[in-house]
């Protein structure tokens, strides 16, 4: 097998990405995923993405594109955590020194199994080009989806967007899974703290929630990211890349990644863990004849775990995360009619500079969760309540600032709603002690804009009290 393209004409390949998405490669159309994305350079578009029905499954791998499943499911809520090595200085360095990298990953890949063995749940595990996707889902109706969907809030622009249709949504996604997925977030978050703080002594290198910047190591400001940000947007807009997918990131990321590793490092496979060590995982993920033998071996159904996750559901409802959820959603925030006499008319002066530049300057800097993250750490602890950072940071978003139709797809509300909720609630429970709350650390980072600047970020700490 000389490419991806002759990869995957092998039939158990084909059976084993179509299982991923609920379904058989004979009868794409029946898989239980919304719809399919493809992804590389045989596509001439933005991005490199077309986002097809199901029909276009056979479409997809023909062309030889890294193909991905929706997280938008018939039948099922999924659940995501995407676990990934960054780092900011040397972002090609996963692909040039992959047994180093990933071997930073493994204690906090053996923190996370734990963490779900303790609730006798098994995720799927795929190997992606920077770290790993542990998922599985939950059956739509069971006991656990209808707590899902009661501990769930939707806000009204996300609501408006479910009840209509689009390019990736083909039909109206119902209320009642959305909140399911919102509610899977919720949980999700509570289980991430709980993977954060067992890792303690356990783990080399910082962990952060999404790409938050970190100060710079040994080989650059590195780090493990837990990302949870699938949840932050309407659930047609995000999508999961599939087991035995190819993999070709770094050959589309050119300007990222540089040049030499892009043309040095081939197309890879996206390999299932399934208990194999990694040195099995390197045999396997740039050979495509070997990662078709491999297919004949396992399945790659996304497991179902609707009993179970109930036993998760209760732990989080006796946790300080839900009680600060609960007092996260008592408040409103301002209607839009009355954001350029409450939010936008913000004193910025009650902020440092490095806080109020991404206000003036919100494209793109309010965008990055490092920016997010010290915003709200600081108004947090001006006594603003956590909802209304929230509407401050979507009031920004949704102003005149040369976005073009990046709301209109995704959703500013959900996805500022999310990032501070997050943050926050990270204080609440204790999970984030602040310690890289000052302004040395902040220079480390990178996201200092004016040393000397006579504020102190060590004086803005929310001592989690609400």
């Amino acid at each position: 097998m000389e490419n991806q393209i002759e990869y995957y004409r092998d039939p158990e390949v084909r059976e084993r990405i179509a299982e991923y998405c609920g379904g058989s490669a004979m009868e794409p159309e029946l898989c239980t995923a919304e719809y399919l994305v493809g992804y590389g350079q045989a596509i001439d578009s933005p991005g490199g993405y077309v986002s097809t029905p199901k029909d276009g499954f056979s479409w997809i791998l023909e062309q030889g594109l890294d193909i991905f499943r929706s997280i938008w499911d018939k039948n099922h809520t999924l659940s995501v955590l995407d676990v990934e090595y960054f780092n900011i200085d040397f972002p090609g360095r996963v692909y040039l020194h992959q047994r180093e990298t990933f071997g930073l990953l493994e204690p906090i890949y053996e923190v996370i199994l734990g963490v779900f063995g303790r609730f006798e749940i098994q995720p799927m595990v795929n190997v992606t080009g920077q770290g790993y996707h542990f998922s599985f889902q939950i059956q739509s109706a069971t006991r656990a989806d209808l707590r899902l969907e009661k501990l769930g809030k939707l806000i009204e622009s996300v609501e408006a967007k479910y009840e209509s249709s689009g390019s990736k949504r083909h039909r109206h996604v119902s209320l009642r899974h959305g909140l399911s997925f919102d509610g899977m977030g919720r949980v999700m978050e509570y289980l991430t703290h709980t993977i954060i703080r067992e890792s303690a002594g356990k783990v080399g290198l910082p962990l952060t929630v999404t790409d938050v910047a970190v100060g710079k190591g040994k080989t650059g400001r590195e780090a493990i990211s837990l990302d949870l940000s699938c949840f932050g947007d309407p659930i047609f807009m995000r999508d999961l890349r599939c087991p035995f997918s190819t993999h070709q990131k770094h050959k589309m990321d050119v300007w990222k990644v540089g040049k030499t590793i892009s043309d040095g490092t081939p197309v890879q496979v996206a390999i299932p863990r399934k208990n194999i060590e990694m040195d099995r995982v390197f045999s396997l993920r740039r050979n495509f004849a070997a990662a078709a033998a491999f297919a004949r071996d396992v399945h790659c159904f996304i497991p179902d775990y609707s009993v179970n996750f109930n036993k998760v559901i209760d732990e989080y409802l006796e946790s300080r995360l839900f009680e600060f959820h609960r007092w996260f959603d008592s408040v409103e925030q301002d209607h839009w009619t009355e954001w350029d006499r409450t939010y936008r008319a913000m004193d910025l002066n009650i902020v440092p500079p490095c806080v109020r530049q991404p206000l003036i300057r919100p494209n793109d800097n309010l965008l990055k969760p490092t920016n997010l993250q010290t915003l709200t750490r600081c108004l947090l602890a001006r006594g603003w309540h956590p909802k209304h950072i929230a509407g401050l940071v979507r009031a920004k978003w949704e102003g005149p600032h040369g976005w073009g139709d990046l709301w209109s797809q995704f959703d500013a509300g959900s996805r500022s709603s999310f990032y501070v909720r997050m943050f926050s609630g990270l204080i609440a429970d204790g999970t984030d002690r602040l310690v890289d709350q000052n302004c040395i650390s902040h220079q480390e980072k990178g996201f200092c804009i004016q040393p000397n600047c006579g504020y102190n970020l060590a004086d803005y700490r929310w001592d989690g009290r609400f």
